[in-house]
Formats: C-alpha cells, sequence, structure tokens
C-alpha cells in the first residue's frame, strides 16, 4: 500500500490565501479554505467519477467501471478500498446529482454528477505551520522550495484590470423578474412552498482566476473559500455556507442562510437593514421554513434525539450581504455514512426550495439553461469518513471558451420580482468588482 511522504515545516510568518495562490499548479489543483485554514491537493493520483448509471476509478494503472447500486454504500466501499494511507479527496458534485438523488431525469443537466481526485501532493496551511505530503522525494523537496519563497509578494494582481460590474449586476432584469412571477404564481397555486430562481451572466472577458479569487477574497467573509482547476473548468467562490459538515465520529452540521439584506459601509444604514431583516416576515417565513426542512433530514439520517438547533436566526455578514442564518446538528445513526448524510442535506435547501423534488424539477423547467456546478458543492473527503461541502454560490466560473457569475434568490408567496431582482443585485456585488482581466 501507498503513503505520503511528510513534512511539518514552521514558518516565521503566517501564509494566508493570498499567498497560498503562488501554491496552486498545474492543470488539476483544489484549494479549500475553511477560516483561513488551507488545504491544497496538486494533481490527479486517482479519479473518482460519478455519473448516473456508473462509479468509474481511474489511476496509473487504468479504470475501473462499476454499475451504481446504492450510490452512498458503493461510494463508501469503493473509496474505503483506496491502497493509500491517510489520503484526503477534493472535488465538486454538480446539481445534475440532485435530479439524480430525487429520480428525475438527468439528461439535460451535466452527466458528471460527482468528480473526487486524490492528489500527487498536498499542502495544509494552519497559520504558520505547513504540512507538506507527496507520493515522493522529489516532489517534497521541490514543495518546500516554493514554499520557501511564497512569503515573498505574490503577483497575480499587479495591473489589475476588473471586468466593468455594473453590467454584471444589472443583467437580465427582465428575464429574472418574468421567472420570478412564473415562480410566485406556481408557489400560490400550491406547487411548492419555496423555490430558489437564479440568472446566468456571461462575461465577454478571460478571468485571471487566481487574482480574481485573491481580490474576492479580501473583499469578503465567507463560510468557506475555493480555488479549483480540473477538466477544463475553472471556478472560485467564497461560499456563505456548508450544505453538510461530518467529522471522523460522525457528528453532522448543517448551516442555512435564509433571508437577505444589503451589507453596507454605513453602520448606522447596515443596523436599520438588520432590523429589517429581524422583523421582515416574508424574510422570517422564508427562513423558519428553510431549517424546518433542514431538521427534518437531519432527522432521517441521524438519532433523532440528537437533532438540535444550535444556533437559530443569528445575523451573518458576508460581503455585500448579510443573512439569517442558523446551523443545526446531531449524531449520524448507527449503520449509515458521510456519503448518505451529503446526499440527504443535498442540495441545500437555500438554493433549491421545499419540497426539495418539486423545487428542483421546477428550476430544470423554468431556468433557460442547466446549473452545473452552481448551487452544487465543493468538497473534500477523507480517509477517515470526515467530510466537509460547502455550498457553491457566490462564485466565478471558466472554462476554455466561456465565462461566468450566476445568482439566485429564495421565492416564497409573498415575493415581490422587483424585490428579489435587488436582492440578486446585492449577492452578485459580493463579486462583481472583483473580476480580474486575464491581462
Amino acid at each position: 500500500m501507498e503513503k505520503y511522504i511528510e513534512k511539518r515545516i514552521e514558518l516565521e510568518k503566517t501564509i494566508d490565501f493570498d499567498e497560498a495562490t503562488n501554491l496552486c499548479e498545474g492543470d488539476c489543483y483544489c484549494l479549500y479554505e475553511d477560516n483561513h485554514k488551507i488545504s491544497i491537493g496538486i494533481g490527479c493520483h486517482i479519479s473518482i467519477i460519478v455519473t448516473d448509471r456508473h462509479i468509474i476509478i481511474e489511476d496509473k494503472n487504468g479504470m475501473i467501471q462499476e454499475t451504481i447500486c446504492d450510490l452512498c454504500e458503493d461510494l463508501y466501499r469503493i473509496l474505503s478500498n483506496i491502497p493509500l494511507k491517510n489520503w484526503r479527496s477534493y472535488g465538486i458534485a454538480n446539481f445534475s446529482l440532485a435530479r439524480f438523488i430525487y429520480k428525475l431525469d438527468v439528461e439535460h443537466e451535466k452527466s458528471e454528477l460527482l468528480r473526487l481526485f486524490i492528489p500527487q501532493k498536498e499542502i495544509r496551511i494552519d497559520g504558520k505551520r505547513v504540512l507538506l505530503r507527496a507520493l515522493n522525494k522529489n516532489d517534497l523537496y521541490e514543495m518546500e522550495k516554493v514554499i520557501a519563497t511564497t512569503s515573498k509578494d505574490v503577483n497575480h494582481t499587479k495591473c489589475d484590470k476588473y471586468i466593468d460590474a455594473t453590467k454584471v449586476v444589472n443583467y437580465d432584469k427582465e428575464y429574472y423578474k418574468k421567472i420570478v412571477a412564473i415562480g410566485v404564481k406556481e408557489i400560490q397555486e400550491d406547487k411548492y412552498q419555496k423555490l430558489i430562481l437564479s440568472r446566468k451572466v456571461p462575461l465577454t472577458t478571460k478571468l485571471n482566476m487566481k487574482a480574481t479569487y485573491i481580490k474576492g477574497r479580501q473583499a469578503n467573509t465567507p463560510a468557506r473559500s475555493y480555488l479549483c482547476r480540473f477538466e477544463g473548468l475553472e471556478v472560485a467562490g467564497f461560499s456563505p455556507e456548508t450544505v453538510a459538515e461530518v467529522d471522523q465520529n460522525g457528528i453532522v452540521y448543517t448551516f442555512p442562510l435564509a433571508g437577505t439584506r444589503a451589507f453596507t459601509a454605513d453602520v448606522e444604514k447596515n443596523e436599520k437593514l438588520r432590523n429589517e431583516l429581524l422583523y421582515d416576515t416574508k424574510e422570517i417565513a422564508e427562513h423558519a421554513i428553510s431549517v424546518r426542512l433542514a431538521a427534518e433530514e437531519m432527522q432521517e439520517i441521524c438519532d433523532a434525539k440528537t437533532v438540535a438547533v444550535i444556533h437559530f436566526m443569528s445575523i451573518i455578514e458576508r460581503g455585500t450581504v448579510q443573512h439569517l442564518g442558523s446551523r443545526l446538528r446531531g449524531n449520524l445513526k448507527s449503520g449509515l455514512n458521510s456519503w448518505h448524510a451529503f446526499c440527504k442535506l443535498f442540495p441545500a435547501v437555500t438554493a433549491s426550495g421545499i419540497p426539495k423534488k418539486e423545487a428542483i424539477e421546477a428550476i430544470g423547467r423554468i431556468e433557460r439553461e442547466p446549473r452545473n456546478l452552481y448551487s452544487g458543492s465543493v468538497l473534500i473527503y477523507d480517509e477517515n469518513g470526515s467530510l466537509d461541502g460547502a455550498l457553491v454560490l457566490r462564485s466565478i466560473y471558466q472554462t476554455d471558451n466561456e465565462s461566468w457569475v450566476q445568482v439566485g434568490a429564495g421565492i416564497v408567496n409573498m415575493s415581490n420580482p422587483d424585490r428579489e431582482y435587488v436582492e440578486t443585485q446585492e449577492k452578485v456585488s459580493c463579486i462583481a468588482s472583483h473580476l480580474v482581466a486575464d491581462n
């Protein structure tokens, strides 16, 4: 069985997210940040891809394809048999996974539901403490040299040229108001209770994704942030919440945010908006039904007596917006694994709707383009069963052919299309002013 060669380093100064981007290299990497603790996987040693029919495992020895019987059990078993010690995987779950979970047609969505990779080398940063991990001594030596120079200036953001934020913020107003009106009408017809609808904003300029990540992270206060590149896709994001967190002892957390107002540089205005958020009937109702569904889902995968709302309706500041946020906790039921928790809580109720199946079906029918990664998850999963999955919002996407952002809002029966459009403007402002063109 293979194992990583490791080296621990104590630096004189802290490596933060801006300097950490200097460590991302090649065609396959993922930087994942949780409150300034940073983990970076580089290079693909083993890949695991889930489609609606198969789990495909590929490494240097070739490819194995298994037919899915029970996704959570199959994925757990396959990952438990990885011939490598103490690994961490990095990856994405596309919104198409939601359609698979709820047995809806996935043909018009991205066929790849989930992608994980176990890296050839890895860097974990916690302030001044750095852990280097590699499968061979030469890679370890090269990483050590890069770390030694990382404290010097990062050059990704020199002579930055920004994209026009106004065009991004104001894009597709009439289209968005139209689909919100459709959603409100269907809610009033009792087809569902809540629906998150989004608008995709194409960008006409190729981006410097590393510089965009740095500028965006400096301006935001996310629950998680990430900078990833693989298989022709780059994504940088500043997630306001997690879909699921599971520790190695089977403790499960989820963190729904619902209810939004702007967050500005004006202290008095923020306080007024904060009070408005706390007492607005529509916002409170939207939040309460989201927490209720999250609790019901937690009870399906956790011992019912252990499920608790440990924080309720706190004000959470996320860049240019403030939200109502709650946090739930429970102990995973015996016989279940982290993937059961993830698949039950995915997609986040705050990015899909209530009930989820009906909302997911409506999203596919009302929105004009497939979501792909938007409102999915960027995640890490460890050999010991711990999992951390960030909700993919406030993110920027780029392929060889296009660059775009996407933004949405929660629709309930009291929603007003004009106000919901303004909410999307407030949310996308978190990133719109920090889009750096590729010089």
